[in-house]
């Protein structure tokens, strides 16, 4: 495998994902990363299982947009949710701050990953 420095970084999705999720690797391929579990970054766009997404790594620096699973407030911090989402609820360490408010589930946010 070719080494690449830059994010995004492509991968073959082993489900079909949502933009803006949280993402590991499982195998050769990169599925939703669930509530408690540690993410390697998020995607940049919807795709199919087995199509190629873009995924902004957690480390690549600055702010990243992520789906909600529920209402967050600017400034707190938040966990994994299942699906790729977060959430305002404890599962597990903190893995970001929110830089603004989620109303409702559903909602993308700018947030910086901190795990």
């Amino acid at each position: 495998m070719s080494q690449q420095a830059d994010s995004p970084k492509t991968f073959v999705a082993g489900e079909a994902l949502n933009a803006w999720c949280r993402v590991k690797i499982s195998g050769s391929t990169v599925v939703y990363a669930d509530a408690g579990e540690a993410a390697i970054g998020v995607t940049q766009m919807a795709v199919a299982s087995g199509g190629n997404v873009p995924v902004r790594m957690n480390y690549h620096g600055g702010s990243h947009k992520v789906l909600t699973d529920t209402t967050i407030s600017a400034g707190a911090s938040f966990y994994a949710a299942d699906n790729g989402e977060i959430s305002s609820s404890a599962s597990g360490s903190a893995v970001g701050i929110a830089c603004e408010a989620a109303t409702t589930a559903g909602d993308i946010i700018e947030v910086i990953l901190v795990a």
